[in-house]
C-alpha cells in the first residue's frame, strides 16, 4: 500500500529530537505539509513545506499560537500527533517529589489537554489525531510510576475523544511504543540496562523509524476503520 501525504497538512509536537524527528522525517518524505513544534525549535530541520515554531505545551497560549501559525500558513489540519512529553527521574514511587510529579502532569497530560483543545477546531472533517502514549500506558511501570500514570491518563482521553468526535468523523487513536532507541532513553543512563527484560521477543529496543512508520499508517486516509485504540509496538512484551 502506497501512503501519500500531498497536501496534507500534519502537526507534530515535540519534533526536535526522538519520534518526532523521525516522524516528521517520514511525513515530509511522503509529501506532507509541516507544522513542527518544539521548545528548541533550531534544532528542526526544515524544508519549503515545513513551518517551525517554538511551543511550550504546558501554556494554552502558546498552543493556541502554534496551531494558528500553521493553519494560517496551510489551511485546516489533516493530522495532529501529539508527541512532547517526558519521561521523568527514575526511581521509587516515595522518593519521587512533587515538582516532579507535577512537571510531569504539566506536560504529559494538561500538555495534551491543550493541544487537544487548540487542535480539534482547526480539523477538517474525517481528520486523524494521534497520541503518544507507552507501554507503561497499558501495564505498570515500576520505577516509573508517575510516567505510567500520565500515560494511562493518554489513553482515557484517547478513547473518550474517538467517541466525542465521531460526528466529524475525526479518528482518534493511540501509539505506544515500548522502550526505543531515543535520546529520551539515553537520558536513564546507567539505568537503561534495566529495559532489556527477557519479555521482548525480539530480543531489542524499537527503533524511531519503526515507530514513525506505524505513525505513518495509523494516520493515514486508508486506515480508515480505526479510532479510540491503542497500538502497541513493543516486541512482544504485551503478549504475555
Amino acid at each position: 500500500m502506497q501512503i501519500d501525504y500531498s497536501g496534507q497538512t500534519v502537526l507534530i509536537t515535540g519534533a526536535a529530537g526522538g519520534l518526532g524527528r523521525a516522524m516528521a522525517d517520514r511525513y515530509r518524505e511522503m509529501g506532507a505539509n509541516l507544522v513542527l513544534s518544539d521548545l528548541n525549535p533550531d534544532a528542526i530541520p526544515t524544508c519549503s513545506r515545513t513551518l517551525t515554531t517554538l511551543c511550550d505545551v504546558t501554556d494554552a497560549g502558546s498552543v493556541r499560537a502554534m496551531v494558528k501559525a500553521g493553519v494560517d500558513r496551510f489551511g485546516p489540519l489533516d493530522v495532529a500527533v501529539n508527541n512532547a512529553g517526558i519521561s521523568g527521574p527514575f526511581g521509587k514511587f516515595m522518593d519521587l517529589s512533587a515538582a516532579d510529579w507535577n512537571s510531569l502532569l504539566s506536560i504529559n497530560l494538561t500538555g495534551l489537554f491543550n493541544c487537544l483543545q487548540a487542535e480539534v477546531p482547526q480539523m477538517r472533517e474525517a481528520g486523524r489525531i494521534l497520541n503518544l502514549s507507552s507501554l507503561a500506558g497499558v501495564a505498570g511501570a515500576p520505577g516509573l510510576a508517575a510516567y505510567a500514570a500520565t500515560k494511562h491518563g493518554v489513553l482515557g482521553l484517547t478513547r473518550s475523544l474517538a467517541h466525542e468526535l465521531r460526528k466529524q468523523q475525526i479518528r482518534v487513536n493511540a501509539l505506544c511504543p515500548s522502550f526505543t532507541d531515543t535520546p529520551m532513553l539515553d537520558a536513564m543512563g546507567p539505568e537503561k540496562s534495566r529495559f532489556h527484560t527477557p519479555l521482548n521477543a525480539m530480543g531489542r529496543f524499537g527503533t524511531a523509524n519503526e515507530m514513525a512508520d506505524a505513525a505513518l499508517w495509523i494516520t493515514s486516509r486508508e486506515n480508515s476503520f480505526m479510532t479510540g485504540q491503542a497500538i502497541s509496538l513493543d516486541g512482544g512484551i504485551s503478549a504475555l
